[in-house]
Parts: structure tokens; C-alpha cells; sequence
């Protein structure tokens, strides 16, 4: 009689190693081959930073940028000391994190946040060190590229952090999106989990656009067959349906079933807004995409309020997963989530929103250190 082995659905089929998970210790490793032959010296409180002296200092300062020149050395900040501390050697005292952490119960996230953004080989300085740089109310850190310098050149990007669980605050983000591109800059967004894991993200504007006719195309008769057509619709729980149509005139409109064209609710005050002419607050983000040649589907299978096309759906993919401001998610926790998905199925997420009568849309994408 056959055995019948039950399958353990739980693990893995495949071996496979997962990804080591850095746990940066506090104290100093004796490592033969990377260990300064004569022990750096331990940072002294002034104030609230730290102080070492030259020639340490000045190297710290004019290699990687860190600290504040003073007289016979540098100033650094604590998230600076920790990060000397795992990467430069440097010692610290003992209880020195706790007491930091004492002081600033978000040192922890704030100093791995800053180690992380110097992983690719960049400068990062924090915003308190940058007193000839203009940067943006709330930016933490600004970037330099790795074949840059510090000192002869502008900055690549403004960088900030959140927690996983902080809550997003949709305005204050545009408007900080807004001060750091109009330096010049690129905005990054780092955000911190409860394991100290750190997912990046870099924001953008996009620009919503495609091939398809719009309403200002259309001759007078096709206007007149739309409106005949639309007289002989069949309410449905969606919408209408509209039958026996054998030329539509907007393929941005509709969806082609059963020998006829179905409306969505939106899609039917869009066209009765059009053949009325006048406009519905309600649907001003959908009247701008149509009027820019786009199409729009239901994006429920990918968690958002629509997918965008540029061009006719059976002849290409939506490179936009779109989301307008008011639906967009709450919490920074679901952001990551609605962008991972979004990228999973080779998509841009977007948020749109309307800024001094206009339409706007954020692109928010992952990103690592090291990548362009």
C-alpha cells in the first residue's frame, strides 16, 4: 500500500540563502588588516557634539565629509561618532549609545538611516552641517555622488526619513517635494521598519499623456452619434450599456462586450459633462487624462483606483498605476506596499493631485544606494 507523505506547505521547495541582516554592533573589532596601527582617539563632548582632533578630523572632513571644521579638528554630530564608530574605528565611550538614545529616543533609526545612505559610496552630510547649502524645512540629510565633491560642487538630492508606521501627510510631502527639486535636487525618502530594515525611495514628477483621440477631435457628427447612442442606454449596476454599436467614435471611452460599448458610472457623467458642456469637480482628474489622450481602466487587481494607458489597450501595457490624492494610502506602511505591488507587475505608481487648478502626479519608485 503507498505511503502518502503529506506536503508541507509552509517551507521553502527550494534552498536558497536568505539575506544577511547587518546587526551593527556596539565596540571595536581588533582586525589586523583594517585597524589603525595606533588607536584613533575617543571623541569629547562640547556642547551637544563631539569633538576629534586633527588629523583625524581633518580627514574625516575632507574625505567623507563629516563634522564641522573647528580649531584643531571637527565637530560631529552623535549620529556622526556611531557612524565613525562602525566604519572609521573610531571608540566611543561606554553607555555612550544609551545615553544618547536617552536623549533622542529616534538616534537608533536617525544614525542607521545615515549609515545606509553612505552605503553606495556617497556623501551625506546632515542638514545642521550644511550652513552654505540651501536645503529644504524638513530634508535630513543632502547628497553628494561618489565621483563628486562636497566642496566644488551642488548636491545630487535631499534625503528624509520616516517610520514604517508614521502616518503621511500628503501636502507637507508635495511641498517639500517641491522646495527640493526647485534646487535641483532629487527628493529621497528613506523609511525605517521596526527591524531597523530600510527601504529607499526616490520622488519625481511624471507627466500623463498618450495617442488616443479626445473630446476636442471629434467632428460634429461623431459628437451627434455619441449622443444618439447614449439616448438608447440600458442602466446597469456598473453603469450602462449601450447597444448594437458598430462605430464608436472615442476608443478612450468604453469598454467593447457583447456587441456594445459599457460605461462606467464616471465614464457616463464624463460624456454628459461633454455634451452639456459643463464640468463636474467630481471628475476633473478623469477629464484631464482624456483630454491628454490616455485611458483608463479599474485598477482593482492592483490596488489602485486606475491603470493608464498612453495607447490602445490591446496593443500595449499600463505604464501607470494611479491613485488621486484623496485615496491615496494613510500610512507610509502602505505606501511601500501599494509601490512593491506596483513594481511587481512593472508599473509606476502614481499620486495625483490637484495644485492651483492643476493636475500633478508623483512617481514614488524604490531605489538603492550605488544606482543611478
Amino acid at each position: 500500500m503507498a505511503v502518502i507523505r503529506p506536503i508541507n506547505m509552509g517551507r521553502q521547495s527550494r534552498k536558497y540563502n536568505p539575506r544577511t541582516r547587518t546587526k551593527r554592533p556596539v565596540g571595536l573589532e581588533i582586525d589586523a588588516d583594517q585597524s589603525p596601527g595606533k588607536p584613533h582617539p575617543m571623541p569629547s563632548k562640547i556642547g551637544d557634539r563631539w569633538f576629534l582632533p586633527d588629523p583625524l578630523g581633518a580627514r574625516l572632513h575632507q574625505k567623507s565629509g563629516l563634522g564641522i571644521v573647528i580649531e584643531n579638528g571637527v565637530s560631529l554630530l552623535p549620529i556622526e561618532v556611531l557612524f565613525c564608530h562602525w566604519n572609521r574605528h573610531v571608540p566611543i565611550p561606554e553607555e555612550w549609545v544609551s545615553e544618547i538614545i536617552s536623549q533622542d529616543p529616534d538616534f537608533i533609526a536617525k544614525s542607521v538611516v545615515f549609515d545606509v545612505s553612505r552605503s553606495g559610496g556617497e556623501i551625506v552630510i546632515p542638514t545642521e552641517n550644511c550652513a552654505n547649502v540651501a536645503c529644504a524645512d524638513n530634508s535630513f540629510a543632502v547628497k553628494w555622488s561618489r565621483n563628486q565633491s562636497h566642496f566644488k560642487s551642488k548636491p545630487i538630492s535631499q534625503v528624509r526619513w520616516f517610520w514604517a508606521s508614521s502616518d503621511v501627510d500628503w501636502d507637507e510631502l508635495r511641498a517639500w517635494v517641491d522646495e527640493v527639486t526647485l534646487e535641483d535636487c532629487i527628493p529621497e525618502v528613506f523609511v525605517i521598519d521596526d527591524e531597523m530594515d530600510i527601504t529607499m525611495y526616490r520622488l519625481s514628477y511624471e507627466i500623463l499623456s498618450g495617442n488616443q483621440k479626445t473630446w476636442s477631435d471629434l467632428s460634429n457628427t461623431e459628437i451627434d452619434q455619441i449622443s444618439a447612442i447614449m439616448a438608447m442606454s440600458k442602466s446597469t449596476k456598473s453603469g450602462c450599456y449601450l447597444p448594437d454599436v458598430t462605430k464608436w467614435p472615442l476608443n478612450s471611452i468604453g469598454i467593447e462586450h457583447l456587441s456594445g460599448i459599457n460605461l462606467r458610472h464616471e465614464e457616463i457623467r464624463w460624456i454628459k459633462s461633454k455634451l452639456n458642456s459643463h464640468s463636474s469637480s467630481e471628475d476633473d482628474l478623469i477629464s484631464h487624462l482624456i483630454d491628454a489622450g490616455c485611458i483608463l481602466r479599474p485598477g482593482f487587481k492592483y490596488g489602485c483606483k486606475w491603470r493608464v494607458y498612453d495607447d490602445e489597450v490591446s496593443k500595449s501595457h499600463a505604464p501607470w498605476l494611479l491613485q488621486p490624492c484623496s485615496e491615496a494610502p494613510e500610512s507610509w506602511e502602505n505606501l511601500c506596499l501599494a509601490v512593491r505591488l506596483a513594481e511587481g507587475v512593472h508599473k509606476k505608481w502614481i499620486c495625483g493631485f490637484n495644485s492651483d487648478d492643476q493636475w500633478k502626479f508623483i512617481n514614488i519608485k524604490r531605489w538603492l544606494p550605488g544606482r543611478v
